[in-house]
C-alpha cells in the first residue's frame, strides 16, 4: 500500500510538472529567429520595457522597505494611543489591488479631482510616479507582515540589552533593528517586486510601458503570439533574479537572532510629544493607502448606484466565487499531494519539485496566461479538444499561477510539526494514508486555512490570466472592474471594486486570526 501511495503521488506531481514545464519555451522562444513584429520590438523598444521595468520595481520596492519597516517597529516597540487597531488596519492595504488604487489616484490627483476641489491644489506627478505610488500604497504590508511578526517574538532581548545600554530609539533602529532584521526586511521588498513584475492593469492604465503590458499588446494588438512569448521569456529571466535574491536571503540567518519561543518585545509607553510621530506616521499611511481610496469609492458608488446592474453584477460574482471556490480546492488537493510526496522523498527531488512548484507562483499573470495558451494550442494540434476556448484552459491556468502559494504553506506546516506525529501513528499499526489523513491533515488545519485564504483572494483579484484565458462572454468582477476603468465609466466601476476589496479584507482578518504570531 505504501508502494502504492508513493506511485500515486509521483504521477501527480509528475502530470503537474509536466504543465509546469511549458514555462521553458518561453525561454526558447529568445534564441530562436524573430519575424519583422520582433525585430521592431528588440530595436526599438525592448530597452525601453527594461528600463521602465526595472525603474518600477526597484524605487516600489526601496519605498515600500521603507514604509513597511518603520510602521512595523512603531507598532511593535511602542505604546500610544489605538495601537492595537493601527496595527490591524496596516494589514488591510493588501485587500485593494493595484488596478483599483491606479483607477482612484490617477482620477483624484488629477486636473479637477479629489485633491484640487478640495484643496484649490494640483499635483502634477507623472504616470511613473503614480505608478509608484500606487504599488507603494498597495504592497508595502508585504514588508510590514514579515518584519513585525520578526520584531515583536525573535527581537526582544536584543531591543532590552540595547535599551540598558543607554540607546536611544533612533540609534535602536539603525543600529539593532535593521542590521538583524534585514533579512525579513529584504524578502519581503522581493515579494513586493515581484508582484509589481507581474502587475499588468495598472502598469496599462497608467500608461508605463513595462513588459507585462508589452507582453499583452504583442498579443492583443499585434496578435504575434511569438512576440508575446519571446517577451515572457525575458520576464521570467527578471523573476528567476528575484527569486534567486529571495532564496539566498531565505537561507541568510543572523547568528545572534532569537528563536521563534523568544518573550514578545516590550512596548516603551510614550507620553506627551513623544506619541505624535509613532501615532501620526501609522495613521497617515493607512489615510492614504485605505482610507482615502475607500472614501472615493464609496462616493463613486453613490454616483453610479442607479447605473448598476445588480443582475448582471450578481452573475459576475457568482462566477468569480464559484470558480475561485472550486480551484482553491483543486489546488489545495494537488499542493497536500505534491508537499506530501516531497516530504518522504529523495531531498534533492524534493527541492526541484518545491522550487519548480514556485516558479510559476512568482511569474507574472501575463506569462502564465501565454505559456497555458501556448500549452493548449499545442495540444489542439495533436488532439483537437476544442479546450481553447473553454472553462478548462481557465482552470489550468489558475492552477498554474497559484499552485505555488498554496505548496508553500503547506510545506512549511510539514517543516514545523516534523514527522514524529506521523511515525507514532505508523508504530501504532496506521496505514501510510490513514496516518496522513486521520494526524497529518488536522495539524496542518491551520497551514491548509492560510493558503486556502491565500489562494482565494488572489483569485478573486486576478486579472492577466482571466483576461486571456476566459470563455467568450465570460466576465468576473475583476475583468468588469477593468472594462469600466478602460471605458473611463469610473463611478460604474466602484461597487464591483468595494465588492473585491470587502471580500479580501475578509479572508485577511480570516488570516489574522489563524495567525499563530500571539498577540497584535
Amino acid at each position: 500500500m505504501i508502494v502504492r501511495n508513493k506511485i500515486l503521488w509521483f504521477l501527480s506531481t509528475l502530470a503537474v510538472l509536466i504543465i509546469l514545464a511549458v514555462h521553458m519555451e518561453s525561454l526558447l522562444a529568445i534564441i530562436r529567429p524573430g519575424n519583422d513584429v520582433w525585430d521592431h520590438i528588440r530595436q526599438q523598444l525592448l530597452w525601453g520595457y527594461t528600463a521602465n521595468t526595472v525603474s518600477v520595481v526597484a524605487l516600489s520596492m526601496i519605498i515600500s522597505g521603507i514604509i513597511g519597516t518603520l510602521s512595523a517597529y512603531l507598532v511593535s516597540c511602542f505604546g500610544f494611543p489605538f495601537r492595537k487597531i493601527l496595527s490591524v488596519l496596516l494589514y488591510l492595504p493588501l485587500a485593494a489591488p493595484p488596478y483599483i488604487m491606479a483607477y482612484v489616484y490617477f482620477n483624484m490627483l488629477g486636473p479637477f479631482g479629489l485633491v484640487h476641489n478640495a484643496f484649490g491644489v494640483r499635483l502634477i506627478l507623472s504616470p511613473f510616479w503614480h505608478a509608484i505610488l500606487v504599488f507603494t500604497l498597495s504592497l508595502f504590508p508585504y514588508v510590514y507582515i514579515g518584519v513585525k511578526g520578526y520584531i515583536s517574538h525573535g527581537m526582544s532581548s536584543h531591543i532590552e540589552n540595547a535599551r540598558l545600554l543607554g540607546k536611544n530609539e533612533c540609534q535602536i533602529f539603525f543600529m539593532v533593528i535593521l542590521p538583524i532584521a534585514k533579512t525579513p526586511i529584504f524578502t519581503g521588498m522581493v515579494l513586493v517586486g515581484l508582484e509589481v513584475l507581474g502587475d499588468f492593469a495598472a502598469s496599462h492604465y497608467l500608461g508605463i510601458n513595462t513588459f507585462a503590458t508589452a507582453i499583452f499588446r504583442s498579443w492583443m494588438v499585434f496578435r504575434d503570439f511569438d512576440s508575446a512569448l519571446r517577451l515572457s521569456g525575458f520576464a521570467m529571466i527578471s523573476v528567476f533574479a528575484l527569486l534567486i535574491l529571495r532564496g539566498m536571503l531565505l537561507r541568510y540567518k543572523y547568528s545572534g537572532s532569537t528563536n521563534a519561543k523568544s518573550s514578545q518585545v516590550s512596548r516603551k509607553k510614550l507620553t506627551g510629544k513623544g506619541i505624535i510621530f509613532p501615532l501620526f506616521f501609522p495613521v497617515l499611511v493607512i489615510f492614504f493607502a485605505l482610507g482615502l481610496p475607500l472614501y472615493r469609492l464609496i462616493t463613486w458608488a453613490v454616483m453610479g448606484f442607479a447605473n448598476v446592474r445588480f443582475e448582471q453584477m450578481t452573475e459576475m460574482l457568482f462566477n468569480g466565487v464559484v470558480i475561485s471556490f472550486l480551484v482553491t480546492l483543486i489546488i489545495l488537493t494537488l499542493a497536500f499531494v505534491i508537499a506530501t510526496y516531497t516530504r518522504t522523498s529523495p531531498k534533492l527531488l524534493a527541492m526541484l519539485y518545491g522550487r519548480v512548484t514556485l516558479i510559476s507562483y512568482a511569474l507574472p499573470g501575463a506569462v502564465v496566461a501565454m505559456v497555458t495558451l501556448f500549452f493548449f494550442i499545442r495540444i489542439n494540434a495533436f488532439v483537437p479538444m476544442a479546450l481553447t476556448t473553454s472553462i478548462v484552459m481557465l482552470i489550468v491556468g489558475y492552477v498554474i499561477r497559484f499552485l505555488g502559494l498554496a505548496y508553500e504553506n503547506i510545506e512549511n506546516g510539514y517543516k514545523k510539526i516534523g514527522r514524529r506525529h506521523h511515525e507514532a501513528a505508523r508504530t501504532l499499526g496506521q496505514r501510510d494514508y490513514q496516518a496522513m489523513i486521520k494526524v497529518d491533515l488536522p495539524i496542518l488545519k491551520p497551514f491548509i486555512i492560510s493558503g486556502m485564504a491565500l489562494v482565494f483572494i488572489d483569485l478573486v483579484r486576478e486579472l492577466p490570466v482571466t483576461l486571456v484565458l476566459r470563455p467568450f462572454n465570460f466576465h468576473t468582477l475583476a475583468t468588469q472592474v477593468y472594462q469600466y476603468a478602460s471605458d473611463e465609466m469610473l463611478p460604474e466601476s466602484a461597487v464591483p471594486s468595494l465588492i473585491i476589496i470587502g471580500i479580501s479584507m475578509i479572508f485577511i482578518l480570516v488570516l489574522l486570526r489563524n495567525s499563530r504570531s500571539g498577540s497584535v
